[in-house]
């Protein structure tokens, strides 16, 4: 019994529980549209909670002060969608090496296609 619940726990520790082996993405996909909604809903929330404690009495009249943080709402808006429209999401160096990996793999892939062909060829000979 010992030596069968020992065997077992040997193939549940090295094969089953195995850490899954990462994989390499060109992007971080969806995580960048995530990341972008929670810029905006962080900047909205931080200043509904200046409006909520400036506006104490609760009266949500227009003074100065709630016209300001308002201003400043709109302000760090246009500033993140200013940088998300101007600054590309991958740097040019970036996509240069991006595409230079895929030509050498499209070479790579067409040379070893070729050369199994070859070996087709002469076994037909």
């Amino acid at each position: 019994n010992n030596a069968t619940e020992i065997r077992a726990d040997a193939l549940k520790l090295l094969v089953m529980l195995k850490r899954p082996v990462p994989r390499a993405a060109a992007t971080i996909g969806a995580w960048l549209n995530i990341f972008q909604f929670l810029i905006v809903m962080a900047i909205c929330t931080n200043c509904l909670l200046l409006v909520c404690l400036y506006d104490e009495e609760g009266k949500w009249r227009i003074e100065p002060g709630l016209a300001a943080i308002l201003i400043m709402e709109h302000a760090l808006l246009l500033v993140k969608f200013g940088f998300s429209h101007f600054v590309p999401e991958e740097p040019a160096w970036v996509r240069a090496n991006r595409v230079r990996y895929v030509a050498q793999a499209q070479t790579v892939c067409s040379q070893q296609l070729l050369r199994s062909i070859s070996k087709l060829d002469r076994k037909w000979e």
